[in-house]
């Protein structure tokens, strides 16, 4: 007998615990008017590592489905990975209850989730499957081995313009090789760090993309596919979108492995206020020709900036469609 699905995510005008979530808060990625290359660390502070929002009921259906219908391309758990796993579901399983006490909660080997009603044993259950249930961000772990940080296993729902199995065994020079500039610049500084990082610490940063398809799963290379004909300056407030990655990483303190946490938030043009507008602009025109062509901007920057400038100038931008009703 085939297993049913599992229970949809609850409706969060109807559940008491979904209805506490926040509002969505996407961290903004750009603190000057220039492009940069660097690894912008910040301090993580440990309460801060997983975030909760009022969009995690939909990101956990998605996630479901994805698990369920494209599990080899979203989960890499390879033999002899079992121990860093398991030293993140722990982890989880210790941080969620203490963070978020009325949406989790411990008891010995059992973890109740009460966004969705399940009740687990943490010592018996798939660690990077019940991981990708348990919280919305994408989950990486990396190990030293051969003389390098390589990732070893993860679960990757929401990748943009990657995909998780071609990563899979490389060091960080190896994962980061089509990015301008990292191995001349950051490559020996960023695998410094990874040494130094203290089972327990935790740094963030941020990363962004322009993208042109709101779907979150996103594994195809689309940087050098040419743009829809159908985004020019008179829909690309809502066609294109700031795409926010909130990125962490943790040591974890049994296994040795450094966890990396991806958060991904996006946004329409049209709903950035007029100062991220134009700050955006700004740091879309000053994008060097090597790191435009890797980010796919010199497909939809034109129209882009078109949009950004106008809103810039607290014009409010609506779809085409509602301007001509």
């Amino acid at each position: 007998m085939q297993d049913a699905d599992p229970d949809p995510a609850p409706d969060p005008a109807t559940d008491p615990a979904t209805a506490a979530l926040p509002p969505e808060d996407m961290p903004w990625p750009f603190d000057t008017d220039g492009f940069r290359i660097g690894m912008g660390l910040r301090h993580l502070d440990p309460a801060d590592w997983i975030r909760l929002d009022a969009t995690w009921p939909d990101l956990l259906a998605e996630r479901r489905h994805l698990l369920r219908e494209r599990g080899a391309e979203v989960l890499l758990a390879p033999s002899g990975t079992e121990v860093a796993a398991r030293d993140l579901l722990h982890r989880l399983a210790s941080h969620l209850p203490a963070r978020f006490p009325s949406l989790y909660a411990r008891d010995g080997r059992m973890l109740l989730n009460r966004l969705t009603g399940e009740s687990l044993d943490v010592s018996e259950a798939p660690p990077l499957e019940t991981a990708c249930l348990l919280v919305p961000e994408d989950l990486c772990l990396l190990r030293r081995e051969a003389g390098a940080w390589r990732l070893a296993a993860g679960i990757v729902c929401f990748p943009n313009r990657w995909r998780l199995a071609e990563k899979a065994g490389r060091g960080l020079p190896g994962i980061h090789e089509p990015v301008p500039g990292y191995t001349e610049r950051l490559a020996i500084p960023v695998d410094r760090f990874f040494d130094t990082l203290a089972p327990g610490r935790g740094v963030w940063r941020t990363n962004w993309s322009l993208n042109d398809d709101p779907a979150l799963f996103q594994p195809g290379e689309t940087a050098h596919l040419p743009a829809d004909a159908g985004i020019t300056a008179a829909t690309a407030g809502d066609r294109l979108l700031l795409r926010v990655e909130r990125q962490t990483l943790l040591a974890l303190p049994e296994s040795g492995a450094v966890v990396f946490g991806i958060r991904t938030y996006q946004r329409p043009l049209s709903r950035l206020s007029p100062a991220q507008a134009r700050q955006f602009a700004a740091v879309l025109r000053d994008v060097p020709e090597d790191s435009a062509r890797y980010k796919g901007l010199l497909r939809t920057r034109e129209p882009a900036l078109a949009v950004l400038d106008r809103r810039a100038a607290g014009e409010e931008i609506s779809p085409p469609a509602s301007r001509s009703g």
